[in-house]
């Protein structure tokens, strides 16, 4: 079982590296956004697309070593919060502006836990927002830097509420853990 399910992860990685930076190029977008809370708005909102490089894993013994947890889990929330590109955790006084971004979190009931510790829940992050869902929570986590627009991350997997993924995961210290790629 284990077997099969690695394969499928490599089945449905398809990684591609590509330059880290920011698109200079903002798309302004009139969005009608269904919150958290369930009331529909329209928000005028500059997306920016950033790109990062990511490993490539040549077979599955390599991208299960390279993963301290991997499990199957669905998706119960999803919420936004700001942290510090260096050390995964909320900004300090001495995080400078750069160094900020817009991190996606996803809440996870792990069904069935493959590698690393066996819990009933957790918390993943993952670089950059969403684009058009939860405008309005993506903005209030940004604060005075929503002005500068949702920052979205190129290559990002649509990972929906109430669903079930595989998730295969990196832990940073003792920070929550992120995807090993986003493919």
């Amino acid at each position: 079982m284990k077997i099969k399910l690695v394969l499928l992860v490599v089945a449905v990685l398809i990684l591609a590296s590509c330059s880290a930076g920011q698109n200079p190029s903002n798309k302004n977008a009139l969005v009608a956004d269904t919150g958290m809370n369930g009331s529909s708005l329209a928000y005028e909102v500059d997306y920016n697309t950033m790109s990062a490089d990511w490993p490539i894993y040549k077979d599955v013994t390599e991208l299960t070593e390279a993963a301290d947890a991997i499990l199957l889990g669905k998706v119960t929330g999803i919420s936004f919060q700001v942290l510090d590109d260096r050390t995964a955790r909320p900004p300090s006084d001495e995080t400078e502006e750069w160094n900020r971004s817009l991190n996606t979190i996803y809440d996870i009931d792990v069904i069935t836990s493959y590698k690393g510790d066996s819990l009933k829940n957790i918390k993943v992050r993952m670089l950059g927002g969403q684009k058009a869902v939860f405008v309005e929570e993506q903005l209030a986590a940004l604060g005075e830097d929503a002005e500068n627009g949702i920052p979205i991350l190129e290559g990002m997997p649509e990972i929906k509420i109430g669903e079930t993924y595989l998730f295969v995961l990196y832990q940073y210290k003792d920070t929550m853990p992120t995807l090993v790629n986003v493919g």
